[in-house]
């Protein structure tokens, strides 16, 4: 890894979207982008370097629909968006964290700390990470993941850090980076 501010790896070859990322320097670093192809090969997120214990905020607004620990991916947080101006919902999903700081049916707003980032889940591989996945309605009820890339606040593949003096559209559903920026 090049450095753990404003760096975010590219994505394999096997992606065949491939968004053009732009990182502010001062966000903390993408070490895996998100990879869904046709042959069935998955990494259905965005891992989030960090040091243990940095605090995990809510990527938009929301309410808590899971929070829980598992074997695979460690303790885990569900947040349910929506639904936007277009009547569909979204679901962020917080995964490998250390600790959990809300439980199921909690209200969370934008930039609100859910969680603390670690090394939990046996698919954590021991590296200090989040795994952030984002999931979209598509259809009636089924919720199909999504890459992070084409949901920022500040525009496809635009990383964009909270702000709290910011004003977020709410008929939109967009999102801000899950873990603060420096």
């Amino acid at each position: 890894m090049p450095q753990d501010h404003g760096w975010a790896s590219r994505y394999r070859p096997a992606q065949e979207l491939k968004i053009a990322v732009v990182m502010p320097p001062n966000a903390p670093s993408i070490s895996q982008q998100f990879l869904f192809t046709t042959n069935d090969a998955k990494h259905i997120g965005i891992d989030v370097i960090g040091r243990v214990g940095t605090p995990v905020i809510a990527a938009a607004d929301g309410r808590v629909r899971g929070s829980f620990y598992e074997p695979a991916y460690g303790h885990r947080i569900e947040i349910e968006h929506g639904p936007d101006s277009a009547g569909r919902r979204a679901v962020t999903v917080y995964k490998h964290l250390r600790e959990r700081l809300v439980g199921e049916g909690a209200l969370v707003r934008r930039g609100e700390q859910i969680a603390t980032l670690g090394t939990t889940g046996m698919l954590g591989g021991g590296i200090p990470h989040l795994h952030f996945e984002l999931f979209r309605q598509a259809g009636d009820e089924s919720e199909v993941s999504a890459d992070p890339h084409l949901f920022w606040a500040g525009g496809v593949g635009r990383v964009t850090c909270f702000d709290p003096a910011a004003h977020y559209d709410a008929t939109l559903f967009r999102t801000t980076y899950p873990v603060p920026c420096r």
